[in-house]
């Protein structure tokens, strides 16, 4: 892949990650309509698992068809598409090496009262983004295994 000026002189700034790090924001900086401008969108579709499918999908029903979501993010020339497991499975065969993809691997939950704290539900490991081809989103410490 080659590179603009722009976007070496941002991974720069990030000497002290591992390369593969340091690659795969190399790869979704150069990806999309904002290509080597430096500039990112990351379209991040994790609402209905938090909110419940109606409240965030309803009104507009081609949002409960997880390839829309994907489809979405490629039509639209963004640079990566972030999702919870279900919606990364459901799509990543079919969109497999289209749009760099990040899976989310912690969720909260709409539903719990503000006094049961802020626990984030573990919902993905470091396991599934690398079975899927995505980039683990979330906890910094998964299941024994760190992801930075």
């Amino acid at each position: 892949m080659q590179m603009t000026d722009t976007v070496r002189k941002i991974l720069a700034n990030y000497e002290g990650e591992n390369p593969g790090v340091k690659a795969q924001l190399a790869r979704m900086l150069m990806t999309g309509k904002l290509a080597g401008t430096g500039k990112m969108i990351i379209l991040p579709v994790d609402q209905g698992f938090e909110h419940g499918p109606a409240r965030s999908f309803a009104p507009n029903p081609a949002g409960y068809d997880p390839h829309y979501h994907y489809q979405l993010a490629i039509d639209a020339g963004l640079n990566a598409y972030a999702a919870p497991l279900g919606m990364i499975e459901a799509g990543a065969d079919t969109f497999a090496g289209q749009i760099p993809t990040i899976l989310k691997v912690n969720s909260a939950n709409s539903l719990m009262s503000d006094t049961a704290g802020k626990n984030q539900a573990i919902t993905a490991s470091v396991d599934d983004a690398l079975r899927l081809g995505a980039r683990p989103s979330g906890s910094r410490s998964i299941r024994g295994r760190t992801w930075r």
